[in-house]
């Protein structure tokens, strides 16, 4: 009977033990940041990341970038719906075949919509520039002069679409998604190119990636079908010099503060 007992108590204080540290695990620690304090480890990755568009050679290992991947899963999402899936390209001949199917549309758009091809006062210049206005209104975001500006480059062949990264990781949205999946695929971009930077990698999103989405063999090719698109692709690879000294200009914005009935504005 007394073993019992003991039994039961040892039962009774093994279970309230693993109470505690449930518990124990559940409490955030509270950290005391004071004003001035320096920049954190996250903190700093933020702002040295830098948009690179200038690659070394050298393929990245497997490994880190399952890891980035493995980072980006954590992301949060509107419902926690998880609205994409990602595809991983490493193969030269392949991202050569994307590069070029790019190029080649952003060269037929560019012929098609850029009107300052013809001389001023003649037809052709008019029907192309009413032409443009009327597709720049219905697609203002997409047809917006620094994209204009960027997808003439590529059509001449004067800008790489991918970077001549070693590897690009396509980021594919699934349109059933929760509320916008669209600011869930940034999101989760957000943390595979934060991550990246941590281990010392280089990265860039490239918008014009969307343009793959009309070549229905290569999708099938690279396994992308309904309800899946692509969405952005991120190049990933080894900077070339140090990204950190180019300085990136950021606009100061105008902050509406409400504290304790009160409105401010502050910056």
């Amino acid at each position: 009977m007394n073993d019992l007992t003991e039994l039961k108590t040892d039962v009774l204080a093994e279970l309230e033990r693993d109470q505690d540290d449930r518990t124990s695990r559940r409490h955030v620690v509270v950290k005391d940041t004071p004003p001035g304090s320096d920049w954190n480890i996250v903190e700093e990755t933020i702002l040295h990341r830098r948009s690179i568009r200038k690659f070394k050679g050298r393929q990245v290992p497997a490994h880190l970038i399952r890891r980035v991947l493995e980072i980006g899963r954590f992301a949060p999402s509107q419902g926690n719906c998880q609205p994409w899936a990602f595809v991983v390209v490493r193969d030269r001949k392949m991202i050569a075949q994307m590069e070029q199917y790019c190029a080649a549309v952003c060269k037929a758009m560019s012929a098609n919509l850029d009107y300052t091809h013809y001389p001023k006062g003649s037809w052709k210049r008019l029907l192309t520039e009413f032409k443009t206005r009327f597709a720049n209104r219905s697609r203002p975001n997409a047809l917006h002069p620094v994209p204009m500006t960027a997808m003439k480059s590529i059509g001449a062949g004067r800008f790489a679409v991918f970077h001549r990264a070693p590897t690009v990781i396509l980021i594919l949205m699934d349109k059933r998604g929760v509320g916008s999946p669209e600011v869930d695929i940034g999101v989760v971009g957000t943390n595979i190119v934060l991550a990246a930077q941590s281990h010392g990698l280089g990265t860039c999103w490239v918008g014009f990636s969307k343009i793959l989405n009309s070549n229905k063999a290569l999708c099938e090719t690279l396994g992308i079908a309904p309800p899946y698109e692509i969405s952005e692709a991120i190049c990933v690879g080894y900077p070339i010099g140090d990204p950190t000294q180019n300085h990136v200009a950021r606009q100061t914005h105008e902050i509406t503060w409400w504290e304790n009935g009160k409105k401010e504005i502050v910056y």
